[in-house]
């Protein structure tokens, strides 16, 4: 059937790594399969952690960097790996914090491609509580100049609004918009639980989990776990790599479409994504971890207009 590779990124959070890396040895029954993990830059002993873990595993390789090369160039580290080591038909791009429950996931993999042949594959991906689908992201997105102009400029007024509400300590006013608990110190204590997730056809917005059971082609795929069939690696060898942290997957997207390739949604394979462990390990506060990712996303979408105005 041909070879399987699960490559895990890892920041800061050696844990939920060899969580991820657990389920898949626990569950799968597809015979030919190897996990790569490659540990990012790690400022912790997630190396040491990995290390002591892989020892004596197999199917479990370790690279380490000695920096934190961004999302893109990190997981093409291991996907080079991977594609030089095993020659897989299929890479499975997985965040750290990825569980694997469903058994027979891989020959799933294999029995899509034979029905609906693809260069990405993306399933459906539950949050830990259970209720939330993360997939499709959307369909029909036309990623155009001006878009991308009025996403870079959205989120940067983003990210200097939740400076200023930090600033002014306004942060017990907006929390609860976005499920989160505070204390009178406007400490963070709990979150409520409130999810914000919509999903969008063709620029409009719909309810979250419509249209979850179907299988839809040409669809934004969530970045925490991508399936790269080898007919992609024809084209390219990995994430476009201008950016460091958030909006690979529109890129991805964007520079898929444009090649004519086969984006696909199928609701046969099921993972579960616990959300934002890298990120809320390195950021206990609430308005830091919006700065973050609003700064972030905003270098990300310049990066991304770049790309389009030269091509």
């Amino acid at each position: 059937m041909g070879n399987i590779s699960f490559v895990i990124l890892n920041y800061n959070t050696y844990q939920e790594a060899i969580a991820c890396a657990e389920s898949i040895l626990h569950t799968q029954t597809y015979p030919d399969l190897e996990i790569v993990i490659v540990d990012n830059g790690s400022t912790n002993d997630s190396g040491e952690q990995l290390a002591e873990y892989a020892r004596g595993k197999q199917r479990v390789h370790l690279l380490v960097s000695k920096e934190n090369l961004g999302f893109a160039r990190g997981n093409n580290l291991g996907i080079r790996y991977a594609r030089e080591q095993f020659s897989p038909e299929f890479v499975v791009a997985a965040n750290s914090d990825m569980v694997f429950e469903q058994p027979d996931y891989c020959e799933k993999l294999v029995e899509i491609y034979k029905k609906n042949r693809y260069d990405i594959l993306g399933g459906d991906i539950i949050d830990a509580s259970r209720t939330t689908h993360l997939n499709p992201v959307a369909r029909g997105r036309k990623y155009t100049r001006n878009y991308m102009r009025q996403q870079v400029l959205v989120s940067w007024l983003k990210a200097e609004a939740f400076r200023l509400i930090k600033l002014l300590r306004l942060k017990r006013t907006v929390a609860g918009h976005y499920g989160i608990v505070t204390n009178d110190k406007g400490e963070d204590v709990g979150d409520g639980g409130k999810t914000l997730a919509i999903r969008e056809a063709e620029g409009k917005a719909e309810a979250a989990d419509r249209r979850i059971e179907e299988t839809m082609e040409g669809a934004l795929l969530h970045g925490c776990c991508l399936v790269f069939s080898k007919d992609f690696f024809r084209q390219f060898d990995g994430f476009w790599e201008g950016t460091f942290l958030y909006a690979e997957e529109e890129i991805l997207y964007y520079l898929a479409m444009q090649r004519g390739m086969t984006l696909l949604y199928s609701p046969d394979v099921v993972c579960m994504h616990k959300e934002a462990r890298t990120t809320n390990s390195l950021y206990q506060d609430f308005c830091d971890r919006k700065i973050f990712y609003f700064s972030n996303i905003t270098k990300s979408y310049r990066q991304f207009l770049a790309l389009m105005r030269e091509g």
